[in-house]
């Protein structure tokens, strides 16, 4: 489709202004002569040509399409000191390698089981076999980090097993595998693949396969523990609050008056007497009494957590807490979420409320809870960030009273009039 597209040439060119450089068609015959190691990819620039809708022009596009083809199926060839020998585990939808090296992605890539846990058991190489997620076997098969193999069977002559091709590690790899506890969506790989090429850490959530663990209390604010000071200091705030209770009379009585007649020194006052709408307060958000029961499969769930690239806080032992959570949604078959589904994503996430000393924007991004939604439609990721703010807590009004004020006073200012 994209080819027809393409032969459908308009005759008059588009205005200067309206020409996106990145949807320009590059001349790519350069790529059929070209021979050695040091053949760059062109950048992206301005066309050699206005289209004019001739056979000319036409057979040229044809041939730069041609080379760009021929250049993208050109076999890869990996050199085997580089390369890590793995096999593929049906029972266990895996696959191991003996003291894999030659690559700094093992650093943060597979894991060795214990002995409950290995799929093989303990036959003395237990702690050389390295395992790996598919999604990781995928990926490295693709970088070409590892050279993939069938199970050794009695007529295999060197007793390897086959080589396994890309294709088919994507066929053995991908779909669901609820049984093995796999889970592993093309959507899901597009994303793990992307963020891993950028130099992110990505490592399956709990909730990877199934709803996960039920809320715990980290995920709600901590009550604060009352103390005889704070209750003396609680009784004194109620003088204050039975004087301004007599304030607002006027404003309780008159609803259509909610800022009554008469003399107001700043606007904070007034604002505030302006505030009837009932606004969401993460903080005041309790634990509930009786455990809640976890997420169906079909709910929108957590599926990577992910680090940051030389994140100090990762180890391979302690991975620590993530920087983002990413919950994948296919576009396709999902719908948009609603807010009872996102409610029940937020519910599981951590309490982390922002720092105080952080700007207004930056608390309002951060949140009290956030969660990142990774959209995926036809192999195109877009990211969204769902987060639990609190608007009514930042006090717009307060900060530019305060900016306003500060900005008076001192010599030279305006306001004295001329010759003064």
């Amino acid at each position: 489709m994209a080819d027809a597209d393409e032969d459908v040439m308009p005759r008059s060119g588009a205005p200067i202004e309206d020409i996106d450089l990145s949807e320009e068609v590059q001349d790519f015959r350069f790529l059929a002569t070209a021979t050695g190691n040091d053949v760059k990819i062109p950048k992206r620039g301005e066309k050699d040509f206005e289209p004019h809708a001739t056979a000319l022009q036409s057979n040229t596009l044809a041939a730069s399409r041609q080379a760009m083809h021929n250049a993208l199926s050109f076999e890869r060839i990996h050199p085997l000191k580089l390369t890590a020998q793995a096999t593929f585990h049906p029972e266990s939808n895996m696959a191991y390698a003996y003291n894999p090296k030659g690559s700094p992605l093992f650093v943060r890539m597979g894991q060795v089981f214990t002995k409950g846990e290995d799929p093989i058991g303990e036959d003395g190489l237990r702690g050389q076999r390295m395992w790996f997620l598919p999604e990781e076997v995928i990926y490295l098969v693709e970088r070409g980090t590892i050279d993939l193999r069938w199970p050794v069977t009695e007529d295999d002559e060197d007793g390897q097993g086959l080589p396994m091709s890309l294709q088919a590690a994507y066929a053995m790899f991908l779909g669901e595998h609820q049984a093995l506890g796999g889970a592993l969506t093309f959507e899901r790989y597009s994303v793990f693949s992307g963020l891993k090429r950028a130099g992110y850490t990505v490592l399956r959530a709990s909730s990877f396969a199934g709803p996960g663990p039920a809320p715990t209390p980290d995920c709600y604010p901590q009550i604060p523990q009352r103390t005889w000071q704070a209750g003396l200091l609680s009784l004194a705030w109620l003088k204050t609050i039975f004087i301004s209770s007599h304030k607002e009379d006027d404003s309780i009585s008159n609803p259509a008056l909610p800022v009554p007649p008469g003399l107001y020194r700043n606007y904070v006052d007034i604002y505030r007497r302006l505030a009837l709408i009932q606004w969401h307060d993460p903080t005041t958000s309790l634990a509930p009494t009786c455990p809640l029961a976890t997420a169906s499969d079909n709910d929108i769930r957590v599926t990577w957590e992910v680090w940051k690239p030389g994140s100090s806080t990762f180890k391979k032992s302690d991975h620590g807490p993530p920087d983002f959570r990413i919950a994948v949604i296919d576009a396709r078959d999902t719908m948009v979420p609603s807010l009872q589904q996102l409610s029940s994503l937020l519910e599981t996430e951590k309490y982390e409320p922002p720092k105080t000393e952080d700007q207004l924007y930056q608390k309002l991004k951060h949140g009290y809870k956030n969660v990142i939604l990774a959209v995926v439609d036809q192999g195109v990721v877009s990211y969204l960030r769902i987060f639990d703010a609190a608007f009514g807590r930042e006090k717009l009004y307060e900060r530019m009273d305060s900016g306003a004020g500060a900005k008076r006073g001192g010599r030279g200012g305006r306001g004295r009039g001329r010759g003064r």
